[in-house]
């Protein structure tokens, strides 16, 4: 069960075991679906086991839940990379414009400052970003979707990305070849 804070600053978990873990601020890193963490939390769950966030990704007072594990009620995400990333992406630009600020008096804001969406899947385009109104609430950017299909085998669907100027699919190496440079690039870093 997740406690709200009593004193403004601290808030609690306790586990199945009985221990009490106490947090200001608890990030939550998890597989590919609703673990035993998620299921025993006394947080609210939507379809799938997954946590009801709000607009914010807000699953209670100071508990924030994204990925796989969260999802809104209105419209929920696919639990993909692309979506956490996103989703990851926001809450990062709200802990250090909006968030932090709550260290002095316990007191979280009502909703974080308006924030650019991290549109662009790579830090070089990261400036295009801009091409999006910055609001409050998250917005997902669909990107479009690729998957693997065994060696030298894969599939892309650009037809739905708000990203491309041209949609369209690929399919055999090519689309190989793209799904595997883009992941092949989220794992490497040059700073």
């Amino acid at each position: 069960a997740v406690e709200p804070a009593e004193n403004g600053r601290v808030s609690s978990a306790t586990m199945a075991n009985r221990s009490t873990m106490r947090f200001g601020c608890m990030v939550w890193s998890a597989g590919l679906a609703p673990i035993k963490f998620v299921e025993g939390s006394s947080l609210e769950k939507g379809k799938g086991g997954r946590i009801v966030v709000d607009e914010y990704l807000r699953a209670a007072d100071r508990v924030f839940a994204l990925g796989d594990c969260a999802a809104s009620r209105e419209d929920p995400l696919p639990p993909t990379a692309n979506a956490a990333e996103q989703q990851g992406a926001y809450l990062a630009k709200c802990f250090n414009n909006t968030y932090y600020k709550a260290g002095a008096d316990g007191v979280m804001p009502a909703k974080p400052d308006p924030v650019v969406p991290s549109a662009m899947p790579f830090a070089w385009l990261e400036p295009l970003d801009n091409l999006w109104d910055a609001r409050s609430e998250f917005r997902y950017v669909e990107r479009g979707k690729m998957a693997s299909m065994g060696m030298w085998g894969g599939v892309a669907d650009l037809t739905k990305s708000e990203i491309t100027p041209v949609g369209g699919t690929l399919t055999g190496v090519t689309a190989f070849a793209s799904w595997r440079g883009a992941y092949l690039s989220k794992q490497v870093s040059v700073q």
